[in-house]
């Protein structure tokens, strides 16, 4: 292969891969002479027996240092075999290490990661350890179930609402018990009454037996109607079990990381199910994660910096964090309602000013800079102007005037007379 001038380098034996789904192309640099570098191409197919002979030739060329681009889901084969036997397998956005169009192909294309990579110009992609990965590959599948079951939540609600029933408007939820209940009537092949009707919903029910009557007087539903709301009804179950079942073993699985999610729960508006998504999507060691700002942005959390010639244009955020953004805004939406004043009074303030969606990002970053700060120290959320800042009046004169009876307490034990700390406290108040 053709030599390249020498250039500044920071590992002198690396390899570059080009992944695809049937085959790689892997180049290894050689630059113990950094005058004359060394290239050698090698390509293995992707099953799982080349793949080893992929990681003896690299190990034959002393080559313990290996680049590819997180193509897909084709790279996480290659970098289970890999991950044992190098020193370091580092996975790079496409991004960072693209080739210039219409100059490139497979072997290009990995000569050029191999450079990029010596030279210290890749960025690596966060690769957790095993057990977060496993966990994280659980979590999201009860999130794409969860999804599932909406899906089918709503289908059903569709096909009342195409016949003009109107339990939605009657009872707090279509799912309820009562509400099912009388789906069974109105699906069921035997012919039902008013009573029949009435005899389904529950005593605690607040609307008026009248009100219930209308809702439930729409078209008849025809039979191809009725099956689709019997299959409708069977997948929700069957995807709610499987919720069940994903729920004790992600908690089997979790059980290792109670530390992490027992402090994650003491941030306002994260829950159990919360912490545990977190811990599987960021891990528990912080390290990967030099500072706070890095892991915000690479969870898609800050604002985006498009500026040339001085304008400035979208500042939207970035589409990282596809599975860790949503869970912290839904925990920053619980943080501005629960008895903790904090987030709240923080997005009180910011959505006066830029409104409620960039207030909630503004807060779910902070609830994540919070995060950061905790997994790394391992101490309990209290963020230093949480006494100072953004608090309500009554409640700042409530602790005034409790420091106020603890000093006069103080003082007394010191023994001070109530008249010198009376006659104390007018000059004090003269003076000021």
């Amino acid at each position: 292969m053709a030599k390249v001038k020498p250039m500044d380098v920071t590992l002198p034996i690396a390899c570059g891969v080009d992944v695809h789904k049937r085959f790689i192309v892997a180049v290894v640099c050689d630059a113990s002479d950094p005058l004359h570098p060394a290239y050698f191409k090698k390509r293995f197919s992707t099953f799982t027996n080349d793949l080893i002979r992929f990681d003896h030739w690299l190990l034959e060329h002393d080559c313990r240092h290996v680049c590819m681009e997180s193509t897909g889901k084709y790279w996480i084969p290659v970098f289970n075999v890999l991950e044992s036997d190098m020193e370091e397998v580092r996975i790079v956005n496409p991004k960072w290490v693209k080739a210039v169009r219409d100059e490139k192909d497979d072997d290009k294309d990995a000569m050029w990661i191999v450079n990029k990579y010596r030279q210290g110009e890749t960025k690596k992609s966060f690769i957790p350890d095993w057990t977060i990965r496993k966990l994280r590959e659980l979590t999201r599948l009860r999130s794409k179930y969860v999804q599932q079951c909406t899906q089918e939540k709503n289908r059903l609600i569709n096909s009342l609402t195409c016949r003009n029933y109107k339990l939605d408007m009657v009872f707090s939820s279509v799912f309820s018990k009562s509400a099912q209940k009388i789906i069974n009537l109105l699906i069921g092949e035997d012919p039902y009454t008013k009573e029949d009707i009435l005899c389904c919903v529950d005593s605690r029910c607040r609307a008026s037996q009248e009100d219930i009557l209308e809702a439930c007087n729409g078209f008849e539903f025809d039979a191809v109607e009725k099956k689709i709301i019997a299959h409708t009804r069977q997948h929700l179950q069957f995807l709610e079990e499987q919720i069940r079942t994903l729920d004790e073993e992600i908690d089997m699985l979790a059980a290792q990381y109670k530390k992490e999610i027992d402090l994650l729960m003491s941030v306002p508006g994260i829950g159990r199910t919360s912490a545990i998504k977190i811990i599987a999507e960021i891990g528990n060691n912080m390290d990967p994660f030099y500072t706070a700002d890095k892991l915000a942005r690479w969870a898609g959390l800050v604002p985006g910096r498009n500026e040339s010639a001085g304008k400035k244009n979208s500042r939207h955020i970035t589409k990282g964090g596809k599975y860790l953004k949503p869970v912290l805004v839904e925990c920053a939406w619980a943080a501005i309602k629960t008895q903790n004043p904090y987030y709240r009074s923080k997005f009180n303030g910011i959505a006066g000013r830029q409104g409620k969606k960039r207030a909630i990002i503004a807060i779910a970053r902070k609830i994540l800079v919070s995060i950061w700060s905790m997994l790394k120290d391992g101490a309990e959320w209290h963020p230093k102007d949480m006494d100072d800042n953004g608090r309500p009046r009554e409640l700042s004169l409530r602790k005034a005037k409790r420091n106020f009876k603890t000093v006069i307490r103080d003082l007394l034990d010191l023994g001070k007379t109530k008249e010198e700390i009376a006659i104390d406290l007018v000059t004090i108040i003269n003076q000021s």
